[in-house]
């Protein structure tokens, strides 16, 4: 980088974050005008078919009459709805929706556990059910069915609808003394997580997770412990070709979420200040010469996850533009919240937003931050609602802890307006 683009980038780092509440404000307005957050996922091209679904459902009928299995009643129900796929489902998230699905990308990884490992098939089918009809409807797991980790607290990109443009969390970065999760925390939480039977670990804290130096360690780690579900977001500016290997050499179906927004230059690099769309597109190019190459046969899938927070972006532009280079599209509308609206005063007295809504962030994951905070929602990001620290406490301790059970009480006898700043979220 230059020395004139290095300033220029400085001056856009400081005006987004003189401009954040205004932008947090229009990001939330245009939102709501959107009808809220929706997800879809696109496969641009899936192995699910009549074929392989039928293959899966014989699989688990063949679980289910010789095995005793203490997941049979739930692969009973998943079975059940295979025989009666629809083809046209597109929304992984779950959230759209008024009962469980399953979406073609969902149903990619389990075909693929198929050929890996058909124990693992059941296990991912199961937990895939416990997370979208049980806890996704409020019913209370053993432990959390998603458990997000964040590696890193910093981030190298200042985003026009992300948290880190929020004054308040880059005073927080800064005066914190642990930006990098340690190795000795992560293995903790890690082992912890696992003997409580949690299949799935996000790597999406509030900064980029490919900063911390051990980061493919941390994968490789998950995976041979026996998580099933392994994911994470970046901006793709750090990939390097070892990097790639390294991820590519696992050999499960982890999804490696590109976080680009456009498919043009001017507009992508408007949104993510400090990033060059030229080498985003080149590394993810790059990406895809070492798989084809190197790794022919990996479980790794791609996805370009593009967040919608103005008019001026174009999603079916960008859908076919990044057709031949990643496996997945996503489009979803911003979450205001995450932009900063949820700590915003309100003019007229105390935020009383949604009062009856309740939420699924305390029922559905858990966020470990890097110094072993925990927090129950990315959304309260200056962890206003923290729940523990994993230093002093167990997971399990946490979860089925009286912080996090009076946050779920409060929000299903319909008071979650008396925790901020539950009071100013829409909710999840």
């Amino acid at each position: 980088m230059t020395e004139e683009n290095r300033d220029t980038t400085k001056e856009r780092r400081e005006s987004a974050l003189s401009e954040h509440d205004q932008r947090a404000q229009k990001i939330a307005e245009w939102v709501r005008g959107q009808g809220g957050i929706h997800i879809h996922v696109n496969r641009y091209v899936t192995i699910v078919n009549e074929k392989t679904v039928n293959e899966l459902v014989c699989k688990i009928q063949e679980e289910l009459e010789t095995n005793c299995n203490a997941d049979s009643a739930i692969l009973l129900n998943v079975m059940s709805y295979l025989r009666k796929y629809d083809f046209t489902t597109t929304d992984e998230a779950g959230y759209d929706t008024p009962d469980f699905i399953l979406a073609k990308s969902e149903l990619d990884v389990a075909l693929q556990y198929l050929k890996l490992n058909p124990k693992k098939a059941m296990k991912y089918l199961a937990y895939r059910y416990k997370l979208k009809k049980l806890a996704n409807n409020f019913s209370l797991l053993d432990f959390t069915p998603v458990l997000h980790l964040e590696s890193a607290l910093s981030c190298n990109l200042m985003c026009a609808m992300c948290y880190q443009s929020d004054s308040a969390l880059q005073n927080a970065i800064k005066a914190s003394s642990v930006k990098l999760m340690k190795w000795d925390l992560f293995t903790k939480v890690i082992d912890e997580a696992v003997a409580l039977n949690c299949c799935a670990v996000v790597f999406a804290g509030r900064g980029e997770p490919t900063l911390n130096p051990r980061f493919s360690e941390m994968l490789k780690y998950c995976h041979e412990k026996g998580i099933l579900d392994i994911k994470f977001n970046t901006n793709a500016m750090t990939l390097t070709e070892k990097m790639a290997r390294e991820w590519l050499s696992i050999k499960a179906p982890l999804t490696i979420v590109f976080s680009v927004d456009a498919a043009d230059k001017d507009t992508f690099e408007k949104i993510r200040i400090g990033a060059s769309f030229d080498k985003v597109v080149n590394n993810i190019k790059m990406f895809n010469r070492i798989r084809n190459e190197e790794f022919p046969d990996s479980p790794v899938r791609t996805r370009i996850q593009m967040v919608m927070f103005n008019n001026e972006q174009d999603p079916e532009k960008a859908k076919n533009f990044w057709a031949l280079l990643v496996d997945e599209f996503s489009v979803r509308n911003a979450n205001c919240e995450q932009a900063g609206n949820v700590y915003q005063n309100d003019p007229n007295g105390p935020k009383n937003v949604c009062p009856d809504k309740v939420c699924r962030a305390p029922f559905t994951r858990l966020y470990v931050w890097s110094d072993g905070n925990v927090n129950p929602c990315e959304s309260d990001y200056l962890s206003h609602l923290q729940v523990g620290n994993v230093y002093k406490e167990s997971l399990h301790d946490i979860w089925n802890g009286p912080k996090i059970m009076k946050l779920r009480i409060a929000h299903m006898s319909g008071k979650k307006n008396n925790y901020y700043p539950c009071n100013g979220c829409s909710g999840h």
